[in-house]
Protein backbone atom coordinates (compact mmCIF):
# COMPACT_ATOMS: atom_id res chain seq x y z
CA UNK A 1 0.00 0.00 0.00
CA UNK A 2 1.17 3.48 -1.43
CA UNK A 3 2.31 6.61 1.31
CA UNK A 4 1.65 6.22 5.00
CA UNK A 5 -1.73 3.98 4.84
CA UNK A 6 -1.50 0.64 6.38
CA UNK A 7 -4.26 -2.43 7.06
CA UNK A 8 -4.01 -1.74 10.49
CA UNK A 9 -4.43 2.25 10.24
CA UNK A 10 -7.71 1.31 8.25
CA UNK A 11 -9.29 -0.41 10.86
CA UNK A 12 -8.27 2.03 13.07
CA UNK A 13 -10.25 4.23 11.40
CA UNK A 14 -13.15 2.27 11.36
CA UNK A 15 -12.92 1.65 15.03
CA UNK A 16 -12.46 6.03 15.70
CA UNK A 17 -15.46 6.08 18.43
CA UNK A 18 -16.50 9.75 17.30
CA UNK A 19 -16.53 8.89 13.95
CA UNK A 20 -19.09 5.75 15.09
CA UNK A 21 -20.78 8.02 17.49
CA UNK A 22 -21.42 10.28 14.44
CA UNK A 23 -19.47 13.22 14.74
CA UNK A 24 -20.41 16.11 13.08
CA UNK A 25 -16.71 16.59 11.53
CA UNK A 26 -17.57 15.95 7.80
CA UNK A 27 -14.22 16.71 6.71
CA UNK A 28 -13.47 13.50 8.00
CA UNK A 29 -15.65 12.01 5.44
CA UNK A 30 -14.51 13.82 2.75
CA UNK A 31 -17.66 16.11 3.29
CA UNK A 32 -18.09 20.22 3.07
CA UNK A 33 -20.43 22.29 5.17
CA UNK A 34 -21.82 23.09 1.71
CA UNK A 35 -23.73 19.84 1.30
CA UNK A 36 -26.85 20.68 2.80
CA UNK A 37 -28.89 19.74 0.10
CA UNK A 38 -29.61 16.19 -0.26
CA UNK A 39 -27.23 13.47 0.65
CA UNK A 40 -25.45 11.55 -2.24
CA UNK A 41 -26.64 8.39 -0.33
CA UNK A 42 -29.97 10.25 -0.03
CA UNK A 43 -31.99 11.90 2.83
CA UNK A 44 -31.09 14.78 4.49
CA UNK A 45 -27.16 15.97 5.33
CA UNK A 46 -29.03 16.26 8.65
CA UNK A 47 -30.04 12.40 8.90
CA UNK A 48 -26.74 11.92 7.57
CA UNK A 49 -24.50 13.89 10.28
CA UNK A 50 -26.56 11.83 13.11
CA UNK A 51 -25.67 8.50 11.79
CA UNK A 52 -23.28 8.03 9.12
CA UNK A 53 -24.31 4.40 8.36
CA UNK A 54 -27.84 4.64 8.47
CA UNK A 55 -28.45 5.35 4.32
CA UNK A 56 -25.27 3.46 3.16
CA UNK A 57 -25.85 0.17 5.32
CA UNK A 58 -28.92 0.30 7.28
CA UNK A 59 -29.99 1.63 10.00
CA UNK A 60 -28.01 1.39 13.74
CA UNK A 61 -25.68 -1.53 11.76
CA UNK A 62 -22.49 -1.88 13.24
CA UNK A 63 -19.55 -3.56 10.85
CA UNK A 64 -16.82 -2.31 12.77
CA UNK A 65 -16.58 -5.52 14.85
CA UNK A 66 -16.61 -7.20 11.19
CA UNK A 67 -13.19 -5.20 9.97
CA UNK A 68 -11.56 -6.46 13.64
CA UNK A 69 -11.77 -9.95 12.84
CA UNK A 70 -10.32 -9.30 9.44
CA UNK A 71 -7.82 -7.50 10.39
CA UNK A 72 -6.87 -9.80 13.42
CA UNK A 73 -7.20 -12.45 10.84
CA UNK A 74 -4.26 -11.31 8.66
CA UNK A 75 -1.84 -10.16 11.26
CA UNK A 76 -2.16 -14.00 12.09
CA UNK A 77 -1.46 -14.96 8.40
CA UNK A 78 1.23 -12.77 7.98
CA UNK A 79 2.81 -13.92 11.84
CA UNK A 80 2.84 -17.36 10.05
CA UNK A 81 4.30 -16.62 6.86
CA UNK A 82 7.20 -14.78 9.26
CA UNK A 83 7.51 -18.09 11.30
CA UNK A 84 7.84 -20.45 8.12
CA UNK A 85 10.41 -17.60 6.68
CA UNK A 86 12.37 -17.63 10.11
CA UNK A 87 12.20 -21.52 10.04
CA UNK A 88 13.89 -21.82 6.36
CA UNK A 89 16.49 -19.65 6.98
CA UNK A 90 17.27 -21.38 10.16
CA UNK A 91 17.48 -24.72 8.19
CA UNK A 92 19.26 -23.19 5.59
CA UNK A 93 22.06 -22.37 7.76
CA UNK A 94 22.15 -25.79 9.05
CA UNK A 95 22.56 -27.55 6.03
CA UNK A 96 25.47 -24.61 4.92
CA UNK A 97 27.23 -26.03 8.26
CA UNK A 98 27.01 -29.99 6.83
CA UNK A 99 25.47 -30.89 10.39
CA UNK A 100 23.37 -33.43 9.61
CA UNK A 101 22.19 -33.54 13.26
CA UNK A 102 20.16 -31.27 16.13
CA UNK A 103 21.65 -29.93 18.76
CA UNK A 104 20.29 -32.92 20.95
CA UNK A 105 21.64 -35.21 18.70
CA UNK A 106 18.14 -36.59 17.20
CA UNK A 107 18.15 -36.91 13.14
CA UNK A 108 16.19 -33.59 11.41
CA UNK A 109 14.48 -36.03 8.95
CA UNK A 110 13.55 -38.62 11.32
CA UNK A 111 13.36 -37.00 14.73
CA UNK A 112 14.60 -40.24 15.99
CA UNK A 113 17.84 -40.00 18.36
CA UNK A 114 21.23 -42.54 18.11
CA UNK A 115 21.01 -45.33 20.13
CA UNK A 116 24.49 -45.76 20.82
CA UNK A 117 24.92 -48.63 18.37
CA UNK A 118 25.40 -46.98 14.99
CA UNK A 119 28.60 -45.06 13.72
CA UNK A 120 29.05 -41.68 14.18
CA UNK A 121 31.23 -41.02 10.92
CA UNK A 122 34.35 -40.96 12.79
CA UNK A 123 34.81 -44.45 13.84
CA UNK A 124 34.18 -48.23 12.05
CA UNK A 125 30.54 -49.34 12.17
CA UNK A 126 30.04 -53.12 13.04
CA UNK A 127 31.80 -55.88 12.72
CA UNK A 128 34.65 -54.21 10.09
CA UNK A 129 38.08 -53.01 11.29
CA UNK A 130 38.39 -49.82 13.33
CA UNK A 131 41.63 -48.65 11.54
CA UNK A 132 44.66 -49.96 9.81
CA UNK A 133 44.04 -53.63 11.06
CA UNK A 134 42.25 -56.20 8.29
CA UNK A 135 39.24 -57.55 8.59
CA UNK A 136 37.40 -60.60 9.08
CA UNK A 137 40.07 -63.42 8.47
CA UNK A 138 42.07 -61.98 6.56
CA UNK A 139 46.05 -61.96 7.51
CA UNK A 140 47.57 -59.33 9.20
CA UNK A 141 50.84 -59.98 7.99
CA UNK A 142 51.04 -60.47 4.22
CA UNK A 143 50.59 -57.28 2.78
CA UNK A 144 53.31 -55.40 1.69
CA UNK A 145 55.51 -53.16 3.58
CA UNK A 146 56.94 -50.94 1.26
CA UNK A 147 59.85 -53.14 1.17
CA UNK A 148 58.78 -55.28 -1.39
CA UNK A 149 59.05 -55.06 -5.25
CA UNK A 150 56.50 -53.17 -6.89
CA UNK A 151 55.78 -55.45 -10.15
CA UNK A 152 57.39 -52.63 -12.73
CA UNK A 153 61.28 -53.67 -10.73
CA UNK A 154 63.66 -56.50 -11.10
CA UNK A 155 63.93 -58.43 -8.53
CA UNK A 156 67.39 -59.54 -9.08
CA UNK A 157 66.52 -62.45 -10.51
CA UNK A 158 64.92 -61.51 -13.61
CA UNK A 159 66.93 -60.08 -16.52
CA UNK A 160 66.78 -56.43 -16.58
CA UNK A 161 66.64 -55.91 -20.22
CA UNK A 162 70.32 -55.13 -21.06
CA UNK A 163 71.75 -59.14 -20.28
CA UNK A 164 70.49 -61.97 -23.19
CA UNK A 165 67.53 -63.74 -21.70
CA UNK A 166 68.71 -67.00 -23.14
CA UNK A 167 66.39 -67.57 -26.35
CA UNK A 168 68.05 -64.20 -28.09
CA UNK A 169 71.22 -64.50 -29.08
CA UNK A 170 74.07 -62.37 -26.99
CA UNK A 171 75.29 -59.11 -28.12
CA UNK A 172 78.77 -59.31 -29.41
CA UNK A 173 81.56 -56.78 -30.19
CA UNK A 174 82.21 -55.77 -33.99
CA UNK A 175 85.16 -58.06 -33.39
CA UNK A 176 83.26 -60.88 -32.77
CA UNK A 177 80.55 -60.72 -35.34
CA UNK A 178 83.36 -60.36 -37.74
CA UNK A 179 84.59 -63.58 -36.61
CA UNK A 180 81.66 -65.29 -36.39
CA UNK A 181 80.63 -64.38 -40.16
CA UNK A 182 83.71 -65.48 -41.21
CA UNK A 183 83.90 -68.53 -39.39
CA UNK A 184 81.00 -69.13 -41.12
CA UNK A 185 81.91 -68.38 -44.49
CA UNK A 186 84.91 -70.62 -44.13
CA UNK A 187 83.24 -73.31 -43.05
CA UNK A 188 81.10 -72.90 -46.47
CA UNK A 189 83.97 -72.66 -48.80
CA UNK A 190 85.28 -75.68 -47.23
CA UNK A 191 82.47 -77.62 -47.75
CA UNK A 192 79.74 -76.49 -50.37
CA UNK A 193 81.68 -74.38 -52.08
CA UNK A 194 84.71 -76.47 -52.09
CA UNK A 195 85.91 -76.88 -56.11
CA UNK A 196 88.99 -79.20 -56.15
CA UNK A 197 89.71 -81.77 -59.34
CA UNK A 198 87.18 -82.61 -61.59
CA UNK A 199 85.28 -84.09 -59.05
CA UNK A 200 85.27 -81.50 -56.05
CA UNK A 201 84.86 -82.42 -52.55
CA UNK A 202 85.83 -80.51 -48.97
CA UNK A 203 88.56 -78.51 -47.78
CA UNK A 204 88.83 -81.29 -44.18
CA UNK A 205 92.28 -79.36 -42.73
CA UNK A 206 89.99 -75.40 -43.65
CA UNK A 207 86.80 -77.20 -42.19
CA UNK A 208 88.87 -77.75 -38.85
CA UNK A 209 90.99 -74.84 -38.83
CA UNK A 210 87.51 -73.31 -38.44
CA UNK A 211 86.23 -75.37 -35.44
CA UNK A 212 89.21 -75.66 -33.78
CA UNK A 213 89.82 -72.04 -33.39
CA UNK A 214 90.52 -71.16 -29.73
CA UNK A 215 88.94 -67.91 -30.14
CA UNK A 216 85.75 -69.42 -31.39
CA UNK A 217 84.36 -69.59 -27.62
CA UNK A 218 81.12 -71.29 -27.00
CA UNK A 219 79.13 -67.65 -27.27
CA UNK A 220 80.63 -67.63 -30.48
CA UNK A 221 79.55 -70.80 -32.04
CA UNK A 222 75.83 -70.67 -31.33
CA UNK A 223 76.62 -67.38 -33.37
CA UNK A 224 78.25 -69.00 -36.33
CA UNK A 225 75.71 -72.09 -35.83
CA UNK A 226 72.82 -69.20 -36.52
CA UNK A 227 74.51 -67.77 -39.09
CA UNK A 228 74.73 -70.80 -41.33
CA UNK A 229 71.13 -71.19 -40.63
CA UNK A 230 70.21 -68.02 -41.63
CA UNK A 231 71.88 -69.30 -45.15
CA UNK A 232 70.10 -72.24 -45.36
CA UNK A 233 72.74 -74.67 -43.53
CA UNK A 234 73.52 -76.78 -40.63
CA UNK A 235 76.54 -76.92 -38.84
CA UNK A 236 76.48 -81.08 -37.47
CA UNK A 237 74.17 -81.65 -41.11
CA UNK A 238 77.37 -79.84 -42.93
CA UNK A 239 79.64 -82.52 -40.79
CA UNK A 240 78.27 -85.81 -41.45
CA UNK A 241 77.58 -85.03 -44.91
CA UNK A 242 80.65 -83.71 -46.30
CA UNK A 243 83.35 -85.83 -44.11
CA UNK A 244 83.60 -89.13 -42.93
CA UNK A 245 86.39 -91.42 -40.65
CA UNK A 246 88.35 -89.37 -38.41
CA UNK A 247 87.73 -86.36 -39.93
CA UNK A 248 84.47 -86.66 -39.09
CA UNK A 249 85.31 -87.75 -35.45
CA UNK A 250 87.18 -84.67 -34.63
CA UNK A 251 85.00 -81.86 -36.40
CA UNK A 252 82.07 -83.42 -34.70
CA UNK A 253 84.34 -83.39 -31.03
CA UNK A 254 84.66 -80.10 -31.44
CA UNK A 255 80.91 -78.91 -32.42
CA UNK A 256 79.67 -81.14 -29.43
CA UNK A 257 82.38 -79.39 -26.90
CA UNK A 258 81.12 -75.72 -27.67
CA UNK A 259 77.33 -76.33 -28.66
CA UNK A 260 76.70 -79.65 -26.89
CA UNK A 261 74.37 -82.06 -28.29
CA UNK A 262 74.10 -86.14 -29.22
CA UNK A 263 77.03 -88.37 -30.17
CA UNK A 264 76.13 -89.93 -33.53
CA UNK A 265 76.96 -93.45 -32.99
CA UNK A 266 76.41 -93.99 -29.02
CA UNK A 267 73.58 -91.31 -28.73
CA UNK A 268 75.05 -89.94 -25.38
CA UNK A 269 74.10 -86.62 -24.30
CA UNK A 270 77.38 -84.25 -24.32
CA UNK A 271 77.14 -81.19 -22.71
CA UNK A 272 78.66 -77.36 -23.86
CA UNK A 273 81.65 -76.56 -21.64
CA UNK A 274 80.74 -72.64 -22.10
CA UNK A 275 79.48 -72.38 -18.35
CA UNK A 276 81.98 -74.29 -16.74
CA UNK A 277 84.57 -72.25 -18.05
CA UNK A 278 84.52 -69.21 -15.94
CA UNK A 279 83.37 -70.97 -12.93
CA UNK A 280 85.18 -71.07 -9.92
CA UNK A 281 87.41 -74.45 -9.85
CA UNK A 282 86.38 -75.32 -6.59
CA UNK A 283 82.65 -75.62 -6.51
CA UNK A 284 81.02 -78.65 -6.62
CA UNK A 285 79.28 -78.25 -10.03
CA UNK A 286 82.38 -77.94 -11.42
CA UNK A 287 84.05 -80.93 -9.88
CA UNK A 288 80.98 -82.93 -10.90
CA UNK A 289 81.35 -81.49 -14.64
CA UNK A 290 85.27 -83.07 -14.69
CA UNK A 291 84.16 -86.18 -12.77
CA UNK A 292 81.54 -86.68 -15.79
CA UNK A 293 83.93 -86.13 -18.10
CA UNK A 294 86.63 -88.60 -16.91
CA UNK A 295 83.57 -91.00 -17.02
CA UNK A 296 83.12 -90.40 -20.69
CA UNK A 297 86.76 -91.00 -21.45
CA UNK A 298 86.72 -94.28 -19.15
CA UNK A 299 83.68 -95.47 -20.69
CA UNK A 300 84.83 -94.59 -24.63
CA UNK A 301 88.38 -96.12 -24.30
CA UNK A 302 87.46 -99.77 -22.80
CA UNK A 303 85.49 -102.34 -23.87
CA UNK A 304 85.43 -104.18 -27.24
CA UNK A 305 85.08 -100.39 -29.42
CA UNK A 306 85.84 -96.79 -28.80
CA UNK A 307 83.63 -94.23 -29.14
CA UNK A 308 85.60 -91.94 -30.73
CA UNK A 309 83.55 -88.99 -30.93
CA UNK A 310 82.99 -89.24 -26.92
CA UNK A 311 86.59 -89.65 -27.26
CA UNK A 312 87.17 -86.82 -29.45
CA UNK A 313 84.74 -84.35 -27.49
CA UNK A 314 87.02 -84.78 -24.11
CA UNK A 315 89.76 -83.71 -26.28
CA UNK A 316 88.56 -81.14 -27.64
CA UNK A 317 87.12 -79.21 -23.94
CA UNK A 318 90.04 -76.27 -23.59
CA UNK A 319 93.48 -76.97 -22.34
CA UNK A 320 92.88 -75.85 -18.52
CA UNK A 321 89.41 -78.23 -17.85
CA UNK A 322 91.43 -80.84 -20.23
CA UNK A 323 94.39 -80.81 -17.70
CA UNK A 324 91.95 -81.38 -14.93
CA UNK A 325 90.03 -84.14 -16.50
CA UNK A 326 93.52 -85.47 -16.62
CA UNK A 327 94.63 -85.20 -13.05
CA UNK A 328 91.10 -86.98 -11.87
CA UNK A 329 91.77 -89.41 -14.37
CA UNK A 330 94.91 -90.67 -13.18
CA UNK A 331 94.29 -90.42 -9.66
CA UNK A 332 91.38 -92.98 -9.97
CA UNK A 333 92.50 -95.14 -12.86
CA UNK A 334 96.00 -94.32 -13.71
CA UNK A 335 97.63 -96.79 -11.83
CA UNK A 336 98.62 -99.05 -14.85
CA UNK A 337 98.58 -96.76 -17.75
CA UNK A 338 97.80 -92.66 -17.93
CA UNK A 339 95.14 -90.58 -19.61
CA UNK A 340 97.19 -89.77 -22.47
CA UNK A 341 98.73 -93.28 -23.00
CA UNK A 342 95.24 -94.71 -22.89
CA UNK A 343 93.82 -92.53 -25.30
CA UNK A 344 96.72 -92.75 -28.01
CA UNK A 345 96.61 -96.53 -27.68
CA UNK A 346 92.77 -96.40 -28.71
CA UNK A 347 93.18 -94.12 -31.94
CA UNK A 348 95.12 -93.75 -35.49
CA UNK A 349 95.45 -91.69 -38.69
CA UNK A 350 94.10 -87.94 -38.35
CA UNK A 351 92.61 -88.44 -35.15
CA UNK A 352 95.74 -89.68 -33.34
CA UNK A 353 97.73 -86.58 -35.30
CA UNK A 354 94.85 -83.79 -34.44
CA UNK A 355 95.67 -84.84 -30.49
CA UNK A 356 98.36 -86.44 -30.00
CA UNK A 357 101.00 -85.18 -32.07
Amino acid sequence: MSGNYSITSFGQYWKDDNYNAGSNNSSACGMSDSSTEASIFGGDTQAYASNPYENVFGTDVDYSSQYDSIIDSFHKQLDDIRAAQAEEEAQADDDNDGDDTSVDGSDPETGTEPTGDEPTGDEPAGDEPAGDEPAGDEPAGDEPTGDEPTGDEPTGDEPTGDEPTGDEPAAYTDEELSLIYNTAQDILDATVRYESGLFGGTDEEAFIEALSNEKLTPELMQGVQAQLQAEGHDLFDLIRSETSGGTEDILEGYALAKLGGESKESGTKLESYGPYQDMDKSSVEYQNYIRKCVSLFKTAVNGAGTDEKVLAYVMSLPDDIRADVEAQYNEKYGKDTKFMDRGKKEVSGVLKDEYWS
